[in-house]
């Protein structure tokens, strides 16, 4: 039966699907379903690294290519990580999860690369210039105050970040019609083929780390598994590009993909800034709204899903207790011993990611029961714990917010009295001492290694401050 059927001035085209396809990038299950289990041998190296990251405790993590990233953090290769945003909404306790991992990766010496897809954005009719501004300002203001140093990243607009557009055009020498189809889908590039040009671009990020300017011996993108199928097209066009000769300056290595779990929203589905009603936001929100009212409003809003849909709510509940620190903290269940236990791992964990798309359903229901029974066992109720810290997590993150703000504010006089400070020691003293030095302004809690900071003469000329600025007086810490 034919999948769809398509009509060009040209051409009358059937479509048949032949096989069916995974999420194509933008659908997902909560735990499982895109790119393949961490290996024994990740978890075991990540365990080594100073800090803790929830899903690797947890044994919550997805990879795609695993192998190359493995070896790379045996060699101690110098490792760029790309993760961004698509600056489109508020930041809510989904993207905290992707935010701490990179975090996590900076303060052990990772490189930070991080796009606002402003490309991305400028495509989208629903959105203006001015409201794509704001949230990539607002957005920075939440990933700095999850402990990401965006002084030490590099931060940059998709638009101005020419070596990505050169890398994204060079790969895409290798790309074919196969290729677009079988990894997004039919219904993706029918509905909506812009989307496709989003997608190589995504392909020139994740490969910038690698690019000769900034010569780091391997890259990975830390994201949800809802990104897999833009790893899916990177590991192919890479592969491809790099069997056929074709020079992509400075890569060497097929990059990684490194997937942390999803937070499901209040009332089901995954937590999204589309859904406002369904997700709890970690910042200002939507509303831009003070700290107490926003309290106020989170609280109103979990209350209201306790009341009309307390099923999905525990499931909320549940994601939030396993992976966000603040509530782990005060749980009585030891989440992070469940991956020696067969139970879970074999007849759960297992069985969910062997399933079919139409058993997924029913074995993630099996997998949230068993869970859950074993938090009431120990007579802990997830609702309840999550709902008691809830102003205590979010009062944390606006004092951080604020911070970031503030510091924000001082870097332009602060860039302007070391560019002074340069007149009178020689621009070549001042360029090599100074250039990459952190500033003693800095927030206490964006502290990384020496070998985390980018080379700040290789970035692009508008800097993350500068973007904050831009709308500072419109921004609510």
């Amino acid at each position: 039966m034919a999948l769809m059927e398509l009509k060009t001035k040209r051409y009358n085209i059937s479509v048949d699907q032949l096989v069916e396809g995974g999420p194509g990038g933008y659908e997902s299950v909560y735990l499982t379903s895109e790119g393949e289990p961490a290996s024994a041998e990740l978890y075991e190296l990540l365990s080594e690294f100073s800090g803790e990251l929830l899903p690797v405790v947890n044994g919550s993590i997805r990879q795609r290519n695993g192998i190359a990233l493995l070896n790379a953090l045996n060699r101690k290769d110098s490792i760029g990580i790309a993760s961004g945003f698509k600056p489109s909404g508020a930041y809510h306790f989904g993207h905290k999860l992707t935010s701490s991992a990179v975090s996590f990766f900076q303060k052990n010496g990772a490189q930070i690369f991080i796009p606002v897809a402003d490309i991305e954005c400028s495509m989208d009719p629903r959105m203006t210039k001015e409201q794509y501004e704001f949230w990539a300002a607002d957005n920075l203001l939440d990933w700095g105050a999850n402990g990401v140093n965006l002084d030490a990243a590099h931060v940059y607009l998709q638009s101005e970040e020419h070596r990505v557009n050169q890398l994204a055009y060079l790969v895409a020498r290798s790309l074919n019609f196969e290729f677009a189809a079988d990894i997004y889908g039919m219904d993706k590039l029918v509905s909506d083929f812009p989307f496709l040009f989003a997608g190589i671009t995504q392909v020139g990020d994740i490969l910038l780390p690698q690019h000769t300017e900034f010569g780091n011996d391997h890259s990975f993108m830390v994201s949800g598994q809802d990104q897999d199928g833009h790893m899916k097209m990177t590991v192919a066009l890479v592969e491809e590009s790099l069997k056929n000769s074709i020079v992509l300056p400075g890569v060497r290595t097929v990059p990684s993909g490194f997937y942390i779990p999803h937070i499901r929203g209040i009332r089901g589905n995954k937590a999204s800034s589309s859904k406002p009603q369904d997700t709890l936001y970690l910042g200002s929100g939507p509303a831009q709204e003070d700290l107490d009212a926003r309290i106020n409003s989170t609280l109103k809003k979990f209350d209201d899903a306790c009341k009309e849909d307390k099923e999905n709510l525990e499931k909320c509940a549940l994601d939030m207790v396993r992976y966000i620190d603040v509530f782990e903290k005060a749980s009585n269940v030891e989440f992070r011993n469940l991956y020696k236990d067969d139970l879970y791992i074999n007849e759960l964990v297992n069985k969910l990611d062997a399933a079919k798309p139409e058993e997924k359903k029913v074995v993630q229901e099996q997998l949230d029961h068993y869970l859950i029974s074993i938090c009431k066992d120990m007579h802990q109720n997830n609702i309840e714990l999550v709902r008691d810290l809830l102003p205590q997590a979010l009062s944390e993150h606006q004092m951080k917010r604020q911070a970031v703000l503030d510091y924000a504010k001082l870097k332009p006089s602060i860039v302007k009295v070391q560019a002074q400070e340069s007149l009178g020691q020689g621009w070549g003293q001042f360029h090599e001492s100074s250039s990459n030095s952190e500033d003693p302004n800095l927030p206490e809690f964006w502290k990384v290694p020496k070998n985390a900071i980018v080379d700040k003469n290789k970035r692009n000329p508008t800097d993350w401050y500068t973007l904050v600025n831009k709308v500072a007086n419109k921004l609510m810490p």
